[in-house]
């Protein structure tokens, strides 16, 4: 996989993303990516997302995770947060 990737937005047009990781998670069996479109909010920190990773015959789409799962992805950013500051 490469390091930017188009997604749909609610629109249905294509934005490109920078992809700021890969990763799967045991508890979950799941994959998923972190990406950001550089967008940066009030705080001047840049916005991430989230979102499930799922391969098809045509490659990958990019899916909603339940809430469960979002609280396992929000771990691991903290943990690389953390490993960061370190």
């Amino acid at each position: 996989m490469s390091n930017r990737i188009n997604v749909l937005n609610e629109n249905g047009e294509e934005i490109e993303a920078e992809v700021l990781l890969y990763f799967s998670l045991d508890k979950t069996d799941k994959n998923y990516i972190l990406y950001t479109f550089g967008e940066v909010d009030d705080n001047r920190m840049e916005t991430i997302h989230a979102s499930e990773l799922i391969k098809t015959e045509d490659g990958y789409k990019l899916d909603m995770m339940p809430d469960d799962d979002w609280e396992a992805v929000k771990e691991v950013m903290r943990e690389i947060i953390r490993n960061e500051q370190e």
